[in-house]
């Protein structure tokens, strides 16, 4: 801070106190603190939102033919969406079975829920692992609006 010397010659330099200097720094750090808390909740919220879904039920279920050599099996899937912003399923799949529904584009908003079925096996030869009582895994593929990554949640169902 200059202030004015009334000496000959002009101007003469005078600190500012050490009290209202610490004041400052302290409110410069409140300042940056309070930003930084903004930015981190700010992303958190992005990453850390609720953003799935949630398989309700899943259960296959098998049809033998009245011989017992060939059987069906349909899987009934419910699906809700848990997630905070809308979900698009894209595709459901049973490994095991090399099943999968593929480009469904299923819109789910927040909350809503979706009851499918779909025949995964048809006719085949019988099968001791698809007897009643195994389990096998059912896998939902899905992308939540304004997340381009495609996200996936599974379960294992049970054949009745």
């Amino acid at each position: 801070m200059l202030v004015e010397n009334h000496t000959p010659g002009g101007y003469v330099m005078k600190a500012v106190s050490p009290v209202i200097a610490t004041l400052i720094l302290i409110a410069i750090a409140v300042i940056a603190g309070v930003f930084v808390l903004r930015q981190f909740l700010a992303v958190a919220g992005q990453v850390g939102g609720q953003q799935s879904l949630k398989i309700m039920d899943a259960v296959f279920y098998r049809k033998l033919t009245p011989d017992g050599k060939n059987m069906t099996i349909t899987l009934q899937i419910t699906i809700k969406n848990e997630a905070d912003r809308q979900i698009t399923i894209d595709t459901i799949a049973v490994p095991d079975a090399n099943f999968k529904a593929e480009k469904l584009n299923v819109v789910l908003n927040s909350g809503d829920t979706w009851t499918t079925t779909y025949t995964i096996i048809n006719n085949e030869s019988y099968n001791l692992a698809w007897e009643k009582g195994q389990q096998h895994a059912v896998v939902v593929y899905y992308y939540v609006a304004g997340n381009p990554n495609l996200q996936s949640t599974s379960v294992k169902a049970t054949v009745m």
